[in-house]
C-alpha cells in the first residue's frame, strides 16, 4: 500500500488540479459575462441611434402659448369716459355691394340697409343742436317709461356731418373727437334709464381708404325691466371718418338692443363706405 507521504502528495495534486479547473471556469464565465454585457450595450446603442432618426413634431405656437386679450374698460357712470385697455378688432376688407344701401349724400357715408323690421330713416327726435343726422335706419325695440310717459325705444344706425362744437383740425384729432362724441351721446340718449357703459373697442380704422376712428361700447341696464325694457344690454358704436379739409368729418352712430341682434352692429360697421367727392 502507498506510504502516507504519497497520499499527501496525491491530495495536494488533486486540490491544485481542482483549483486550476475552477479558475478556468471562472475566467470563461467572466468572458461570457463580458460578451453578454457588450452585446446588450451594442443593442442599446443601436436603439438610441434609431430613435434619434425619428423627427420630432413641433407643437404649433397656438398650442404652446397662451392668448392674451386685453381686458375691456371698467364700467363707468353715464357720460363718463371709460378707462382701461381695449381690445382691437381687425375689420375685413369691404367688398362690392350686393345688398340694399342707405346713402347719406350729406356726409358721403353709405352702409347696409338691414332687412325687416328695419326701415330707412333715423328717428327724428334724435336730432339736437349737437347732433345732426342726415340719413339712417331704425326699428322699434320696445317701449320704455320715461318721466311718466311711454315712448318707443329704437335700435338705430344714423349718419351725418360732425357739428362745429366738436373741435376738429385733422386726423390727429380723430380719437379725441370720437371720445367727445360718445361722452355727449351718453347723457343725451341714454340718461332716462339707469345704466353703465363699458368700452369694448377703441381703435384706428379706415373707411374706403380714409382715416377713421371707431369706439364700440356696451350699455348695461341693471334695472331696466322696472321701466319696461325687455333687454339688459345694448351694443353701440361711434365711427368718425376724416374727409380732408375743408370738409367736416363724417359721423356714424349705431345702437342695437340685445333683442334685435347685436351682430348687426359689426355688420353695419363692416359695410361702411364713403364717397370722396362728397
Amino acid at each position: 500500500m502507498p506510504s502516507p507521504g504519497w497520499d499527501t502528495v496525491v491530495r495536494e495534486t488533486s486540490i491544485a488540479a481542482r483549483r486550476r479547473r475552477r479558475r478556468r471556469f471562472q475566467r470563461r464565465m467572466l468572458w461570457l459575462l463580458t460578451l453578454v454585457t457588450s452585446g446588450a450595450l451594442l443593442v442599446i446603442a443601436l436603439f438610441i441611434v434609431d430613435i434619434a432618426k425619428v423627427p420630432t413634431k413641433v407643437r404649433p405656437a397656438a398650442l404652446s402659448a397662451s392668448l392674451h386679450h386685453p381686458a375691456p374698460g371698467a364700467h363707468g357712470s353715464a357720460g363718463a369716459s371709460p378707462k382701461g385697455t381695449h381690445r382691437a378688432k381687425p375689420r375685413p376688407s369691404r367688398t362690392a355691394v350686393t345688398y340694399p344701401q342707405v346713402a347719406d349724400v350729406t356726409s358721403g357715408l353709405s352702409y347696409r340697409q338691414l332687412g325687416s323690421p328695419w326701415q330707412q330713416g333715423c328717428p327724428s327726435d334724435l336730432s339736437t343742436p349737437a347732433f345732426e343726422w342726415t340719413a339712417g335706419e331704425s326699428t322699434v325695440a320696445g317701449r320704455v317709461t320715461l318721466g311718466g310717459s311711454l315712448i318707443d325705444w329704437h335700435g338705430l344706425a344714423c349718419s351725418g356731418p360732425l357739428q362745429p362744437q366738436f373741435a376738429y383740425t385733422g386726423p390727429a384729432d380723430l380719437q379725441a373727437t370720437a371720445t367727445s362724441l360718445l361722452n355727449a351721446l351718453d347723457p343725451a340718449y341714454y340718461a332716462g334709464v339707469q345704466h353703465s357703459r363699458t368700452t369694448d373697442i377703441d381703435q384706428a380704422t379706415r373707411v374706403s381708404g380714409h382715416q377713421a376712428w371707431e369706439i364700440e361700447f356696451t350699455m348695461n341696464y341693471p334695472n331696466g325691466a322696472s321701466q319696461g325694457l325687455t333687454w339688459t344690454t345694448e351694443l353701440g358704436a361711434v365711427v368718425v371718418v376724416d374727409r380732408g379739409q375743408p370738409r367736416a368729418p363724417a359721423v356714424f352712430y349705431v345702437s342695437v338692443p340685445a333683442t334685435l341682434g347685436v351682430p348687426n352692429v359689426d355688420t353695419l360697421i363692416d359695410s361702411l363706405t364713403i364717397t370722396s367727392a362728397q
